[in-house]
C-alpha cells in the first residue's frame, strides 16, 4: 500500500478541507441539508480510503462522525454550537492524524475520547451517562428491535445518504437494483476467503454498494454464516446465479428484486425529478471538483522548467546565429522554431500554475477559531481565490498571510462592545482579496478595525531603539507607519500566542521579498487597514529588460519598471548632493547603476539612458550606458556563497553564453544604495 500513500494524502486533504468549509457554513446555517450531504459523502470517502489503506484509527473516528453527520442529516439531532465545536474537534484530529501516518499509536486515546463522544450525544447536546461501549450496547439492541431485521436484512432499509444517492442515480440511468442473500455451511472453514469469492463473482455483474455486514467485516471474518449484498446494474441472472451458487460451501441464495419496494420506487421518482431541473448548488460544485486532472509530481514538473528553460537559452542562441548567416530559408525556420518553443514555454509556465484558493481555504476555519480565542465577533470574506500564481510561490505565500490574518483579528477588529460605542457593526470585516495586475499578482488584507495610530507607533519605536528623534521629526505619517516592518517592533501592549513579540510584520516583509515582491500598508486610524502584497507571476522565466552598465550587462524584470527615457545633462539638477530630475512634477531621485552597484563611476554623455523604476510606493531613476531591448530570461539561483545579496535576485545566460545578473529592484531601493521618492497619486 506504500505506494498508494502520496494519493491518499493529496486526496484525504480535500476531504478534510471540504469538512471543515462545509462546517463553517452549517455554523450560520444549522438547517442547510446540502451542508451535511457534501460533508457525509467526504467523511464516507475518506473512511473508506483510511481503511482501505489500513489506517484503522483514521478509520474508526470518521466513521462515528458519519454516524453523527447521518443523525443530523435525519433531523434526530440539532447542529447546536457544542456539536459543531466537537464536529471540528474530530475534524482536528483526522486532519492531525492524516499529517502524521506513521505515528498512528499515540493517538487511540485521543481517538477514544473524541469517538466516544459523537457516539453517546443525546438530543439535548450533551453526553449520555455510561461509556462508549453502553452507546454501543444501545445501539446494537436498538437495531435487534427494528421489525424486519431477520437472518437477511432489508439492505436497502441500512443505506447511508451516500449509497442512497448512488443508488437513485444508477436507477436514473436504467440500471437494476437486486438484494442477494447469501448463506454459507454450517461450520464453513475460511469464510472470508468464501466470501471474497461471491464478491468477485458479483462484481462481474455489476457495483456492489453495500454490504450487510460491511466489507471489511467480511474480509476480516467478522460474522456468522450469512451475508447480504446490493448490487446494481444489468445483470444476468441466471449467469450470476450459477457463479454464485458453483462456488464451493455455499448453503443457499436468494436475489430479489427491489423494483417493487416503494422505497425504491420513490428514490426513482426523486433521481428523474434531480435529473431534470439539473444538479443543486452544491452539486454542481462537486462536479466542478471532479475535473479530470492526472496528478504528477512536482519534481518531475520542475525537471520540465529546467528543461523548457534551457531550451530557451539555446533557443536565443541558435536563432542570433540564424540571423548572422543571411540565410533566408534558415531564417523562416528559425523563427517558426522560437513561436513553438514559446507555445510550449507558456504551456510549461502554465502547468506551475496553481489557483491561490488552497492556500486561502485554510483561512476560514482559522479566523474562525482565533476570534472565538478572543471573544471578538469576526466575518471573513474571500474573493478572487481562483487566481494563479507559480506554485512555488503559492507555497511561501501562507505563512506570511497567516500573520496579517492574526494581526487584523488580534489588533486590528475591537471587541463587539468597542465597536458598538464607536458606532460600528458588530462583527468586524476582513476581507482578503487575491487580483491580477499587469503582470504582478496583488494579494490584499483588508479590515474595518482600529487602524494603525502614527503616533503609538512612533512612541513604540522610539521606547525600543529603533529610530532617533532627530529621526522621527524627518517622518511624514507614511514613513513612521513603514516603521511597523522593523525587526522588533509590536503595537501589542501584551504578549499573547497570537502576537506581540515583534516578529510579525518584518517577516512579513522578509517573506515577500525572497519572492521578488513588495509589500505597501495604508491605514486610516478608527477606520481600517489594508496591507498590499504584490507578487510576480512566476519565479521560474520572466521578460526583463536588458541593460549595459559600463562592460557588464544587467537584466532588469520588467514589473518593476515604471518607463524609460532619455534625460540631458540640463535637466539633471542637484539638491542636497543628490542628482534629481523633474518628470512630469514629480522630484525623482537619479543614480549611475554602476555607482549603486560599487563600480566606477559612470561616464559623461550628451544623453543619459534612464530606467524608472519602483517598488512598492519607492520609486528611483538608474543611468544606464545603454539600454538593450526586452527578453524573456530563465532565472538561475546563485550559489550560496553569493546568495542573498541585496539588489541581486539572480543570474541568467544569455544567448551568446554570457551570464548575466538579474537586479533585485526591491532590495536596492530598501537597501539604501538608492534614495527613493515617493511615487504621486497621478502616476
Amino acid at each position: 500500500m506504500e505506494e498508494y500513500k502520496d494519493l491518499f494524502l493529496a486526496e484525504a486533504q480535500e476531504y478534510i478541507q471540504t469538512l471543515n468549509d462545509c462546517l463553517l457554513r452549517l455554523e450560520k446555517n444549522p438547517d442547510n441539508s446540502d451542508y451535511l450531504a457534501e460533508m457525509f459523502r467526504a467523511a464516507h470517502s475518506l473512511k473508506g480510503m483510511a481503511g482501505t489503506m489500513g489506517y484503522e484509527a483514521i478509520s474508526s473516528l470518521t466513521h462515528e462522525l458519519e454516524n453523527m453527520l447521518d443523525k443530523l442529516r435525519s433531523r434526530r439531532l440539532q447542529a447546536t454550537t457544542s456539536l459543531i465545536n466537537l464536529l471540528f474537534s474530530a475534524v482536528d484530529m483526522i486532519h492531525e492524524m492524516v499529517d502524521n501516518l506513521d505515528e498512528l499509536d499515540k493517538y487511540s486515546a485521543q481517538v477514544e475520547s473524541i469517538a466516544g463522544k459523537l457516539a453517546s450525544w443525546s438530543e439535548e447536546g450533551a453526553v449520555r451517562p455510561g461509556d462508549r461501549s453502553a452507546a454501543k450496547d444501545s445501539a446494537a439492541r436498538d437495531k435487534e428491535e427494528e421489525p424486519g431485521t431477520t437472518i437477511y436484512p432489508d439492505v436497502f432499509s441500512e443505506l447511508g445518504e451516500f449509497e442512497k444517492e448512488t443508488l437513485k442515480q444508477a436507477l436514473a440511468r436504467g440500471e437494476e437494483a437486486y438484494q442477494l442473500d447469501v448463506e454459507l455451511r454450517e461450520g464453513s472453514l475460511l469464510k472470508s476467503v468464501r466470501a471474497y469469492m461471491v464478491l468477485k463473482a458479483v462484481e462481474g455483474h455489476g457495483e456492489i454498494i453495500a454490504a450487510i455486514p460491511s466489507l471489511q467485516d467480511l474480509e476480516e471474518e467478522r460474522f456468522e454464516n450469512t451475508f447480504s449484498l446490493l448490487l446494481v446494474g444489468k445483470p444476468r441472472l441466471q449467469e450470476l446465479r450459477h457463479a454464485i451458487e458453483s462456488i464451493a460451501e455455499i448453503a443457499g441464495l436468494t436475489i430479489t428484486p427491489l423494483a417493487e419496494k416503494a422505497a425504491v420506487k420513490e428514490a426513482v421518482k426523486e433521481a428523474a425529478a434531480e435529473k431534470a431541473p439539473g444538479a443543486s448548488g452544491v452539486q454542481a460544485a462537486i462536479a466542478h471538483k471532479m475535473e479530470k486532472t492526472v496528478r504528477v509530481e512536482t519534481a518531475k514538473l520542475d525537471n520540465l522548467v529546467n528543461l523548457v528553460g534551457e531550451l530557451i537559452i539555446n533557443r536565443t542562441r541558435v536563432v542570433e546565429l540564424g540571423k548572422k548567416s543571411g540565410d533566408e530559408l534558415l531564417e523562416n525556420s528559425l523563427e517558426q522554431l522560437e513561436r513553438i518553443s514559446t507555445d510550449l514555454q507558456n504551456a510549461v509556465m502554465k502547468l506551475r500554475m496553481v489557483p491561490i484558493k488552497q492556500v486561502f481555504d485554510r483561512f476560514p476555519r482559522m479566523v474562525r477559531d482565533l476570534s472565538v480565542e478572543k471573544g471578538k465577533e469576526v466575518e471573513l470574506t474571500i474573493s478572487g481565490e481562483e487566481t494563479e500564481l507559480d506554485r512555488t510561490i503559492v507555497n511561501q505565500i501562507g505563512d506570511p498571510l497567516v500573520h496579517l490574518l492574526r494581526n487584523a483579528v488580534d489588533h486590528g477588529i475591537e471587541s463587539a462592545e468597542e465597536r458598538e460605542r464607536l458606532g460600528k457593526d458588530r462583527v468586524g470585516k476582513i476581507h482578503l482579496e487575491a487580483h491580477h495586475e499587469g503582470s504582478l499578482v496583488v494579494v490584499s488584507v483588508k479590515d474595518d478595525g482600529a487602524g494603525f495610530n502614527p503616533e503609538k507607533i512612533a512612541k513604540k519605536a522610539l521606547a525600543k531603539g529603533l529610530v532617533t528623534s532627530e529621526e522621527l521629526e524627518k517622518m511624514d505619517k507614511e514613513e513612521i507607519t513603514q516603521l511597523i516592518f522593523q525587526s522588533g517592533f509590536s503595537t501589542s501592549d501584551q504578549v499573547t500566542d497570537i502576537s506581540g513579540r515583534g516578529v510579525g510584520m518584518d517577516v512579513v516583509k522578509t517573506a515577500i521579498e525572497a519572492l521578488k515582491g513588495s509589500v505597501e500598508v495604508k491605514s486610516e486610524p478608527g477606520k481600517g487597514t489594508e496591507v498590499i502584497l504584490r507578487l510576480p507571476l512566476t519565479l521560474a522565466i520572466i521578460r526583463t529588460l536588458l541593460v549595459r552598465a559600463g562592460s557588464e550587462i544587467y537584466a532588469i524584470p520588467i514589473e518593476a519598471i515604471r518607463e524609460n527615457l532619455y534625460v540631458e545633462p540640463k535637466d539633471i539638477k542637484t539638491i542636497q548632493r543628490g542628482q534629481v530630475i523633474t518628470l512630469r512634477e514629480e522630484v525623482l531621485p537619479l543614480h549611475s547603476l554602476q555607482e549603486a552597484l560599487g563600480m566606477s563611476k559612470s561616464k559623461e554623455q550628451e544623453e543619459y539612458p534612464v530606467v524608472v523604476v519602483k517598488a512598492g510606493n519607492k520609486t528611483a531613476g538608474l543611468i544606464v550606458d545603454e539600454m538593450l531591448g526586452q527578453q524573456e530570461i530563465v532565472i538561475k539561483s546563485l550559489s550560496n556563497f553569493v546568495n542573498n545579496i541585496k539588489g541581486i535576485a539572480g543570474a541568467t545566460v544569455l544567448g551568446d553564453g554570457r551570464v548575466t545578473l538579474i537586479l533585485d529592484v526591491a532590495g536596492l531601493l530598501e537597501d539604501g544604495r538608492v534614495s527613493v521618492g515617493k511615487e504621486s497619486v497621478n502616476n
